[in-house]
């Protein structure tokens, strides 16, 4: 089988994905920061091989490096290889700015860049919708939708759309690529981040909600489109990865009601919100602790946008998993680890 590289391989996406692949008998070398922990890799792999993990992750060699050293990984990357690069920062907060821009964008150059020069088969590249052009107001966007400054977007958005541009160029100096732009990815993880907070809080009843939508998709169906990309004649492609488009409301009623919790039932006004994130920011300078609500995760919250998936379906016949049937997955996952 085809040796393969990831970024990533401890956080979220990149950890299932590396037990995906593991799976099928892939040979994996994963690149880690040295001080990475591998508490959400361990929790994620363990739902994946049980007591038997050993007998799987004896073909994964973890590499410590940094996406944004290149002289700390080019060497591991090897002529042929397919590479999956899932290594990012997510952040809304404004101080992470020159982070975002730092590990999203020079961290993909430096990876695109090796990529180039060792000649490998593939580059299959884990963006996000944040990359793509927004039609609010009920309208479908598509992959062609054009990226605007205008329209206000955040610094995380921002990284990513000039890390795309990076595997463009890639693509322009002829590297064989392909992007996947995943809506908000949720799944088995660490519940205390990312979209793991929206099991927390139905668990914990927190009675919120706002008024906007977006496209949400399994975990593990990102890792299975990137695989089946990663093994047909695509290239110089890019995906939008959509399970379901819904308010986020409906999205945490479906949580609420598998937990078999209390429904949101306080709508959260964006006056009200503006209030909170204000708040938030004032306890962040005395605590040092930053909130995941921010001015632009406030503004995420309210906008209502909608994402085709036609694409991936009809380019691989992919059929991406019933929303209830992920989230009874992941509830599942969430009450073993309670």
């Amino acid at each position: 089988m085809q040796p393969i590289f990831i970024t990533g391989s401890t956080g979220f996406l990149g950890a299932h994905l590396v037990c995906a692949l593991l799976q099928k008998g892939y040979k994996i070398s994963a690149l880690k920061r040295p001080e990475a922990s591998l508490k959400e890799f361990t929790f994620i792999a363990g739902l994946y091989f049980g007591h038997v993990e050993d007998l799987v992750v004896k073909n994964l060699v973890w590499v410590d490096g940094d996406i944004t050293d290149y002289d700390s990984f080019e060497m591991h990357i090897q002529k042929d290889q397919l590479v999956f690069h899932c290594a990012a920062l997510v952040s809304f907060d404004a101080s992470d700015t020159d982070r975002l821009f730092c590990v999203n964008v020079n961290g993909t150059e430096n990876i695109v860049n090796a990529c180039l020069l060792k000649g490998v088969k593939k580059l299959i590249y884990c963006s996000s919708t944040a990359a793509v052009g927004k039609l609010e107001g009920g309208s479908l966007t598509y992959e062609t939708q054009e990226w605007d400054e205008k329209d206000l977007p955040s610094n995380y958005s921002r990284s990513k759309y000039y890390a795309e541009l990076e595997v463009w160029r890639g693509i322009e100096e002829g590297l064989n690529a392909v992007i996947v732009n995943p809506a908000i990815i949720f799944g088995p993880c660490d519940w205390n981040k990312a979209s793991g907070r929206f099991f927390m809080n139905a668990n914990n009843n927190l009675p919120f909600y706002t008024n906007g939508s977006n496209g949400f998709v399994y975990v593990k169906d990102v890792a299975r489109a990137m695989i089946l990309l990663s093994d047909r004649n695509i290239t110089n492609e890019r995906f939008l990865l959509v399970g379901q488009n819904m308010s986020f409301r409906n999205f945490m009623n479906c949580i609420s009601d598998t937990l078999g919790k209390k429904r949101p039932s306080v709508k959260v006004s964006p006056f009200f919100l503006g209030i909170i994130w204000r708040f938030a920011k004032f306890i962040n300078l005395f605590s040092g602790v930053k909130s995941m609500l921010t001015r632009e995760s406030a503004a995420s919250s309210i906008k209502n946008i909608s994402y085709s998936n036609q694409k991936i379906k009809d380019a691989i016949q992919f059929e991406f998993t019933e929303i209830n049937t992920a989230i009874d997955e992941t509830v599942r996952s969430f009450n073993k680890d309670l």
